[in-house]
């Protein structure tokens, strides 16, 4: 029997293939920000484009959050996505997308906060 060497797979330098830039409402704390805080979400979007800035700082999130008085800051849900956000930023293994069965569970979510 004969011993083959076996060859080493040489990594290409830079990003993971397939980790793409998406738009901050694709990750996931942007997803839930837009979807569960409307409001925040626009302040945060404004303050962004004031700024100049092509996406929110991890920092910034989290000054909002602590700024509201909104239940939704104090889940460990939204400190989990602020975890991943810090460490993945704009490119997270995979993009949030909506369907109509998403749209319409958060279309209830907000009535019940806001309406009732």
């Amino acid at each position: 029997m004969k011993n083959k060497k076996r060859k080493k797979h040489l990594r290409k330098p830079g990003r993971p293939k397939g980790y793409s830039l998406k738009r901050f409402d694709q990750t996931r704390i942007g997803f839930l920000l837009a979807h569960e805080v409307p409001i925040e979400y626009k302040l945060l979007m404004e303050t962004v484009k004031s700024l100049k800035l092509s996406s929110p700082s991890a920092e910034l999130i989290e000054a909002i959050a602590y700024a509201s008085n909104d239940p939704f800051f104090r889940k460990t849900k939204f400190w989990r996505c602020l975890m991943d956000y810090k460490k993945y930023g704009l490119r997270p293994p995979y993009a949030i997308k909506t369907n109509v069965n998403k749209e319409l569970y958060y279309i209830r979510i907000r009535i019940k906060k806001y309406l009732l």
